[in-house]
């Protein structure tokens, strides 16, 4: 096969591929930039993407979590040709531990060499392992935005966006967010017409409306949680439109309120008045994707008080307004 690196105006995209990867993290940019081709004019420039699916082990087929095998053309170790844009996919948490050491020193090397590097999901996780986030602004899934956080602590995660951009590195976050960085890279590379008509022809927002943590909890999944945060969130979970004090969550665990504000920040990274409110929050969540009732009814069952108290805390946290959010879910 000619080397690519060699083919005039061909720019390589690698997508970085482990075991138990998600399918639609490959196949997702995988068809945005070979649509792409689609469109490109034929002209002397021959100006394309030539797309490959890399093996980030020593065996060129890789088994994806659905258990279907993706056949790669290269492995990291014998990969011969000149790289644009590198994505790391996702894959499941526990198959990180797993990874070779190699794998690291292979992307650590592709600092500098590489016009982009970036992630789909879990793949941030490789990413900071390897060394090339730190300091940056970065996101990944939703549901381990905050195992990611405590990690790796010297990383700014943003759970809201579907993809983040800083300077070289670009992440993105769950699964079909990939196809978001995707559009935005070709964007990039060729403009918004070109970006466009590539999201029409795949039926997609060519910028997708609302943030990332709207699929998502507000706070972190249970089996994620503290022991203490697990005691207090089933404490108030049917109590959640009462008034509740921190004095009451302190004496429910026989604890000074001193005491427990301490051990519930240290635990949980956050303040137990913080933690109440992203519980009211994620329960009128519930509320509005599952029930009928008005957004007035729902403020008071979550404890909000008032609507505008309930307006508040969803457009800070997720961007929408409780209606806005309400039509998203249920069209």
């Amino acid at each position: 096969m000619e080397n690519a690196e060699h083919k005039v105006g061909i720019k390589n995209i690698v997508l970085l591929v482990l075991p138990q990867v998600q399918l639609l993290d490959v196949a997702g940019p995988y068809d945005v930039f070979t649509s792409a081709n689609l469109f490109l004019p034929a002209d002397k420039t021959g100006l394309k993407y030539q797309v490959y699916l890399i093996s980030g082990t020593s065996d060129k087929v890789i088994y994806s979590g659905s258990g279907l095998p993706l056949i790669c053309s290269h492995t990291i170790y014998d990969i011969d040709f000149s790289v644009d844009t590198l994505l790391v996919a996702g894959t499941e948490l526990g198959t990180l531990d797993k990874i070779n050491p190699d794998l690291y020193s292979y992307l650590q090397n592709r600092k500098g060499k590489v016009r982009r590097i970036g992630s789909v999901c879990v793949g941030a996780f490789v990413l900071a392992k390897a060394g090339l986030l730190k300091g940056k602004q970065v996101t990944t899934h939703w549901k381990y935005a905050d195992i990611l956080q405590r990690t790796y602590p010297e990383l700014n995660v943003n759970v809201n966006p579907f993809f983040i951009q800083d300077q070289e590195i670009y992440t993105s976050g769950g699964v079909s967010s990939g196809i978001d960085l995707a559009l935005a890279l070709l964007q990039e590379d060729f403009g918004k017409p070109l970006a466009s008509e590539v999201a029409k022809h795949l039926v997609l927002h060519l910028k997708r409306p609302g943030v990332q943590s709207q699929f998502g909890n507000i706070l972190p999944e249970y089996e994620q949680l503290s022991p203490l945060s697990k005691e207090i969130r089933d404490l108030l979970k049917d109590k959640l439109g009462q008034s509740i004090s921190i004095e009451f969550m302190a004496e429910s665990v026989h604890m000074s309120v001193r005491n427990f504000s301490r051990v519930f920040l240290k635990e949980s990274g956050m303040t137990p008045g913080k933690f109440l409110e992203k519980m009211r929050l994620d329960q009128a969540k519930n509320m509005l994707e599952y029930t009928e009732m008005s957004i007035d009814k729902i403020a008071e069952k979550c404890g909000f008080g008032s609507t505008v108290s309930l307006r508040r805390l969803f457009l800070k946290y997720l961007s929408v307004s409780p209606a806005q959010y309400r039509k998203t879910c249920t069209g």
